[in-house]
């Protein structure tokens, strides 16, 4: 097949787009992918992607094509440009594109507005369009965008893009639900295939010499949805213990935020803020962690997601315990390999860390089955193997 793949973000940024990509060429299709310029986290325009650079090039197979955009920067007028200076921008680049591609596939994470050119192209050549979609909107919209008139008219968005898709494949199943009775959307074009994680990690030694301090980790970005002031606020909990330590791995617009909250509960000395790091990089901080810590939002939809951070935690191979609920929460106690607490309970979240200090045995096999639980459903061949079949279904 050749496949166009449209998404707002693409290598160097992070995200799994990259890896399924190049195994989509791996398996013999032609992929072009209808892009931005990289500026993902932090909202600076990555070096030697500036002054026209870079906008046509061929990276593990894939030919890249990226459009002008207004970086993110931020504040919330920069984020509105950024997204609307894609949409256009990206939209009359894919009418500009060769006609024979034989599907349009759009990796759809926040924006929703990333599916305009996907429409386009689709509508203009008549091929079939799969959006799977990993932020829901107008859902996701609420962090940024919650202004009720601004929320009318991005629901009304939401809606007319998703119900001009061929098919929609959801990363968790409760999205279903979602699409059923806020968008309207028909459920019989519906799919469910979850999120791979890279098994670079997977057979790595990550054990640790006991030091007498249990480290306990997250790793991720740090938006308003991730809720990592949760993991903050249940440290704050156990201050009086000298036996544990808090480590941040990652930045983000929150960050700021997170930093001031700490000093605000007087635990700068028990929580460590490391800021981004370097993929290669990532092995040595996992290392250290004894416990990996996983928070989402709880009040709405997203809220039910299963971020990708889950199944990254997984090939790891240490104990999770989160305060999540959806799919997250069900996966970390069906695997057995943590605990759970609600979204946003700290207190329930402090309680199980202070579970974890005091009867380590408990959770001896959580690693274990961590790992188990992964290679039976999130490895890339698993989800590009459902995904290859979808997309020859639709073609």
């Amino acid at each position: 097949m050749k496949i166009l793949i449209v998404s707002q973000y693409y290598y160097p940024e992070q995200f799994q787009i990259n890896e399924i990509a190049p195994e989509l060429v791996n398996r013999g299709h032609e992929v072009t992918v209808l892009t931005g310029l990289p500026n993902y986290p932090k909202g600076e325009i990555y070096p030697g992607y500036e002054n026209g650079q870079k906008r046509d090039e061929v990276v593990n197979g894939v030919h890249i094509i990226r459009v002008e955009e207004h970086p993110r920067k931020k504040g919330g007028k920069n984020l509105i440009l950024n997204y609307l200076s894609f949409m256009n921008n990206a939209d009359k680049k894919a009418k500009e594109l060769d006609t024979d591609f034989d599907i349009v596939l759009c990796y759809q994470l926040s924006p929703v507005t990333m599916l305009k050119p996907a429409i386009s192209y689709s509508k203009k050549n008549k091929v079939p369009l799969l959006c799977y979609c990993l932020d829901l909107w107008p859902e996701s919209a609420k962090a940024h965008l919650n202004i009720p008139v601004i929320y009318s008219m991005i629901t009304i968005l939401s809606k007319n893009l998703y119900k001009k898709c061929d098919h929609i494949s959801v990363t968790s199943r409760p999205f279903i639900d979602y699409f059923k009775v806020v968008i309207g959307y028909d459920t019989s074009k519906m799919s469910y295939i979850p999120q791979h994680a890279d098994t670079s990690m997977l057979n790595m030694d990550f054990t640790n010499e006991s030091n007498g301090i249990t480290n306990f980790m997250y790793a991720g970005n740090m938006g308003q949805g991730q809720r990592v002031d949760v993991l903050i606020q249940a440290m704050a909990q156990l201050k009086q213990r000298n036996d544990i330590l808090l480590h941040l791995v990652g930045d983000g617009s929150e960050r700021e935020n997170l930093e001031s909250l700490t000093k605000e509960l007087g635990i700068e000395d028990k929580v460590i803020f490391h800021g981004n790091q370097k993929r290669e990089d990532m092995p040595d901080f996992y290392k250290k962690a004894d416990v990996l810590l996983i928070s989402l939002r709880g009040n709405n939809a997203v809220g039910n997601t299963m971020p990708a951070k889950l199944q990254m935690y997984m090939t790891v191979g240490k104990p999770i315990l989160g305060a999540i609920n959806g799919s997250a929460n069900e996966v970390i106690k069906e695997s057995k390999c943590g605990q759970c607490v609600q979204a946003a309970d700290y207190i329930g979240l402090s309680k199980l860390m202070e579970d974890y200090v005091e009867h380590k045995d408990k959770y001896k096999e959580c690693g274990r089955n961590a790992r188990k639980y992964f290679v039976e459903h999130f490895t890339l061949d698993i989800y590009c193997d459902d995904l290859e079949c979808l997309l020859r279904g639709m073609v």
